[in-house]
């Protein structure tokens, strides 16, 4: 089946809830694009409130403080906005790629396996009384004598390889900032966090959310997304595209092979095009759920 490029755009600002702005929270806004880049936070925020029906200050600010969203280490080690649900299924996704067990990693970190264990126990007796910084994180850990040799890692070196995994597995997200510091929160009781599914189950979920808020989408944007963005090996997310079956659509969008969830087609194909033009933040989910490297929304003159 063919799909006009131009109607599918025009779905996808819908989607978004761009063209009209009619998102009803922050969560409805972390549902429709499924991931929000979370930082620069006044660039997420920015993000936010142009997708809302009624705009309110610090929305996003808000939203975390009451755990409607989290923000969590997630695609190329940068933090990303999620509802707890969609957070669940995507950082289940990462753990399943199991890099921190690579020797490149752990040497990145200054860690070994059998700290793990020991260094998760010692941040949740931490952190249950609430969020803390790195510094305050720290200063707990290195109390245990077998922990002191983590001492550089747990600064934030190596772009903070100590704390990702703690992120991925549902341990901790990012808590509110404090004095210009970004403090870390123990996630994994909070009564709002559904705990990560098996990969198995978060695979073709984590594919199906992608195809619904940007859909069509190329195996290119897959790859940007999925192995690019969390390391899943491309055999296993072809896989996960196969075990959704008849709930995808093979398309023709203008010159391109793509992919669409087959509850959207119709919707796609009755939309009409728009010309209206939307100014955006920086690092919006429009251009960065389907990479920069696509050329219908970020032409390669433009780049």
């Amino acid at each position: 089946m063919r799909l006009d490029g131009e109607r599918a755009l025009a779905w996808r600002l819908a989607r978004h809830a761009l063209e009209p702005a009619a998102a009803s929270s922050v969560a409805d806004v972390a549902r429709r694009v499924v991931a929000l880049r979370g930082w620069p936070a006044d660039l997420a925020d920015r993000a936010v409130q142009v997708r809302l029906a009624d705009p309110q200050p610090k929305a996003l600010e808000r939203a975390l403080e009451t755990g409607e969203v989290i923000r969590s280490y997630a695609f190329r080690g940068g933090s990303y906005v999620f509802t707890p649900e969609i957070a669940a299924t995507y950082l289940a996704v990462r753990a399943g790629t199991g890099i921190w067990a690579k020797p490149r990693y752990q040497a990145q970190g200054r860690f070994a396996l059998e700290d793990w264990e020991p260094l998760r126990a010692a941040v949740r007796e931490r952190l249950a009384v609430g969020p803390a910084t790195r510094a305050e994180i720290a200063e707990h850990v290195l109390s245990n004598p077998t922990l002191r040799h983590l001492a550089e890692g747990l600064t934030g070196f190596g772009s903070d390889s100590l704390y990702k995994p703690l992120h991925w597995w549902g341990d901790i997200c990012f808590g509110p900032e404090r004095d210009g510091q970004s403090t870390f929160r123990w996630l994994a009781d909070d009564p709002a966090w559904p705990g990560l599914p098996d990969v198995a189950d978060a695979g073709p979920r984590a594919v199906a959310l992608y195809l619904g808020a940007y859909g069509p989408v190329t195996d290119r944007n897959l790859s940007y997304w999925l192995t690019e963005g969390l390391g899943v090996p491309r055999r296993e997310l072809h896989g996960w595209i196969e075990d959704l079956g008849e709930g995808v659509t093979k398309v023709k969008v203008d010159d391109d092979d793509a992919l669409v969830l087959t509850e959207h087609v119709e919707e796609i194909a009755q939309t009409s095009p728009s010309d209206t033009v939307h100014l955006l933040p920086g690092y919006d989910p429009w251009v960065m759920g389907p990479g920069t490297a696509d050329a219908r929304i970020v032409p390669p003159e433009h780049r």
